[in-house]
Order: structure tokens, then C-alpha cells, then sequence
């Protein structure tokens, strides 16, 4: 049996190009992606531009447990120090059941993200692993500049303002971040705050009281508060320890 080369596809801006980079390395690339049930629908979309620009499909992974992050959550976490269940339920446990000993798995880590990837080696020495971003030199804008000269549309979660192209509503947002879901999601705001007192877990923490750490629920988060350009959200197929 053939060793493979998989690439792990996110539909993010950075995956996509780090794909398209690594076709000219391996033409018998296999492009994946683990659908979390969460982002956006004009994801379908997105893959579709991208399985054009490849010339091969994606092949969509699911979790056999959960459908959606939602799901996750109801077996009673949120989010803590050692990342979000819903990464490692829907993405981590998929990625690592498909995974063969002998795989070469190519990651979307850009030029900025070294330290990232140089973690993730550390962590995972058992991966044969590359980073085809890395490799070239290449940032997250020049990620956008290569799709914009592939006339392939970015995201909607891009244009719509955020960072990156993960579930609505994630878990790892800030203050500011949660106050864009509000005016752009009103509803997944509104589930995520019933979800946090269903649970009697909350997201936020409210340090306005000197060193005291406060927490803070979503229904109690006063609109204008944070700074979205100030959060940097990062969920591929890791969170937190990777």
C-alpha cells in the first residue's frame, strides 16, 4: 500500500493555498476536511471554487458521535485551559481516526505561525509532517492575494469582518468578538448565553475588578464592550495544546 499525503483542509484562506501549493509537490494529494455541522453554509460553496482549483475533491470527514458543536456542548463543557471539547470532538478524534502511521499530513501553519507549527512537531513527533506555507515564505494576506488571482471568492465569514473562518459562535472569542456575533448572529448569541446557564458554565471573564477574575455571562455582557481587532481566534485542527 501507497504511503499517503493528506492535506488538511479547513476552508480557511491559509489551508486552501497551502493545498494548492502542495498539488505541485504531490500530484496524488488527498485534500480532507472535518465538517463540524457549525460554520457557515457558503463553506459548500468555498470547497466547491477549491475542488475546481485543485482538480480533485475534498473528501468531508464527520464525527460518527456529534453533528454539530452544539451537540458537544450538551455533554456539559464549554471551553477551558486545555482548549474546547467541540475541537477535539469534531475535528481532533476525526483527524486522528482516519490518521495511518505512515501518513505525510501537510498543515495551513503561514509563515507567521511558526512557532505553532514548531509546537505541533514537538508535541505529535510521531506525524510525518510539512507545512507548505512555511515552506514558501508565505503569509495569511498573501493566502488572500493568491485566491483573489484564482478569482475564488473568499469565505463570507471574511468579508463579514472576522478573522477566521471557524464555527459562529466560538468559544474561544473575547468580549469583543461575542458583541460582533450579537449584531451579526443575534440567535447563535442567544443560544450560546442559554446554553452557558443551562450548564452553569460561562465563556467570558470580566476583569474590570483589579486582579480580581469575575465571571462573566454572555446575558450580562453589555453591548459595546471588547475589542474585536484586538481577539485572534485559531481553530483548525487543534485548540489550545497542540
Amino acid at each position: 500500500m501507497n504511503n499517503r499525503v493528506i492535506s488538511w483542509f479547513s476552508c480557511g484562506a491559509a489551508s486552501a493555498v497551502a493545498t494548492k501549493l502542495a498539488f505541485e509537490k504531490y500530484p496524488n494529494l488527498l485534500p480532507v476536511y472535518c465538517d463540524t455541522g457549525s460554520e457557515h453554509l457558503d463553506n459548500k460553496r468555498f470547497i466547491k471554487d477549491c475542488e475546481k482549483w485543485f482538480d480533485k475533491s475534498i473528501l468531508v470527514l464527520k464525527s460518527e458521535k456529534y453533528t454539530n458543536i452544539w451537540e458537544v456542548f450538551d455533554s456539559g463543557y464549554l471551553v477551558g485551559p486545555r482548549g474546547a471539547k467541540c475541537t477535539t470532538e469534531l475535528k481532533k478524534k476525526v483527524r486522528n481516526d482516519f490518521e495511518r502511521p505512515d501518513d505525510l499530513q501537510l498543515f495551513g501553519f503561514d509563515i507567521d505561525e511558526t512557532h505553532r507549527a514548531l509546537r505541533f512537531k514537538d508535541n505529535n513527533p510521531e506525524v510525518d509532517v510539512e507545512f507548505p506555507l512555511i515552506d514558501s515564505k508565505l503569509t495569511k494576506m498573501q493566502c488572500f492575494e493568491w485566491l483573489s488571482d484564482a478569482k475564488i471568492a473568499i469565505p463570507e465569514m471574511y468579508k463579514m469582518g472576522y478573522k477566521n473562518n471557524n464555527c459562529i459562535g466560538c468559544v474561544k472569542g473575547g468580549a469583543g468578538y461575542w458583541n460582533k456575533i450579537r449584531r451579526d448572529f443575534p440567535e447563535v448569541f442567544e443560544r450560546m448565553a442559554k446554553m452557558e446557564r443551562k450548564l452553569g458554565i460561562t465563556i467570558l471573564r470580566d476583569r474590570t475588578d483589579g486582579k480580581q477574575k469575575t465571571r462573566l455571562y454572555l446575558d450580562e455582557l453589555k453591548s459595546g464592550v471588547g475589542r474585536y481587532e484586538e481577539t485572534e481566534i485559531s481553530c483548525g485542527l487543534f485548540c489550545g495544546t497542540i
